[in-house]
């Protein structure tokens, strides 16, 4: 391949690997030679000589459309560096989560890249996690870098959209118990009602598990109460769509009878109906940055521990001032 370009091996090994790192000029040499040749490089042979799998291992709780579209993002920053990525689903279990770990250190990948973790504490502690980890979103980050938004902040804005229309009897569904996005979600809802004099009534904060079913389960239980909310934050957008199919089931319209924001912005938040006010997430863009931090941390260059990206409030047709005021 090198002899049919008129080129150093290392000079077609960099055009084949590193594209960016080449003038135009030798890399359209490279591709025409490819294309002559019809060259495939093998890929045993580059693992053998640089000791890697050129693969990442994208870890993440549940196959969601959220972490779909991280992996998403991942992947495409992964393609233009000659990585392949693999996505391990745990199901929110430790022993999985271990288990897809284990995979760097046996050398079946060269890194992991940890979209939220079970058990964060138990993997750090005995020296479980190998040294290219890139986690996102995962509680107190373990020394880990990180790529985060700030959901708290989030949240907050949500809760303070709904309480800026009058709402003072606002409820949550929560996600499930183990997730820091819960905890973090939670504390931006409870922020919010602090701030304006109003207390947190249990009875508002119902667990969910970020599916729709979940969000149907929570809002009947919240309907059931002697004094049901005017409005409602759910911790995702498919638990909010949830509460929304439950208060039709019951007559009940959106936003007249009950207002209903969400968290994520997944894409069948505009599509349901009504449109789901939300906040998004840059979910791609989560992925992608992850990888470039990723691609750093192999290459030993220096990086920013604490990405946060900026979330922004999407408001469509699902949150209306409250009953006595409207």
């Amino acid at each position: 391949m090198a002899r049919a370009a008129g080129l150093s091996i290392a000079t077609v090994s960099r055009a084949l690997n590193r594209p960016e790192l080449l003038n135009e000029d030798t890399r359209r040499i490279v591709n025409e030679a490819v294309a002559r040749l019809d060259y495939r490089p093998s890929v045993a042979a580059k693992r053998l000589r640089g000791n890697r799998t050129d693969l990442i291992l994208v870890v993440v709780p549940s196959l969601s459309p959220f972490f779909l579209d991280i992996f998403a993002g991942v992947e495409a920053a992964a393609e233009r560096a000659g990585f392949s990525v693999l996505v391990g689903h745990t199901d929110r279990n430790s022993a999985r989560e271990r288990l897809f770990v284990d995979q760097v250190g046996a050398s079946r990948a060269d890194g992991i890249i940890l979209v939220t973790s079970v058990d964060l504490p138990t993997l750090t502690g005995m020296g479980w996690l190998p040294p290219t980890v890139v986690a996102l979103d995962v509680d107190g980050g373990g020394g880990l870098p990180m790529v985060r938004v700030d959901h708290v902040a989030g949240a907050e804005d949500a809760t303070n959209i709904l309480l800026n229309l009058g709402h003072t009897r606002v409820a949550h569904i929560l996600g499930p118990e183990r997730s820091g996005m819960t905890r973090h979600r939670l504390e931006g809802y409870q922020r919010a009602l602090a701030a304006r004099g109003l207390n947190v009534n249990p009875d508002y904060c119902v667990r969910g598990d970020f599916t729709v079913e979940s969000g149907v389960a929570a809002i009947n239980a919240l309907l059931a109460l002697p004094s049901p909310p005017t409005a409602v934050f759910a911790a995702n957008d498919q638990m909010a769509i949830g509460a929304i199919r439950g208060l039709r089931r019951r007559g009940l319209q959106v936003p007249r009878d009950m207002s209903i924001f969400g968290f994520d912005d997944e894409r069948i938040a505009a599509l349901c109906d009504p449109p789901l006010s939300t906040v998004r997430i840059p979910t791609f863009e989560i992925g992608r940055t992850a990888m470039e931090q990723m691609l750093r941390l192999l290459e030993g260059a220096a990086m920013e521990h604490d990405l946060v990206l900026p979330t922004e409030l999407v408001i469509r047709d699902t949150a209306a001032p409250a009953p006595d005021r409207a």
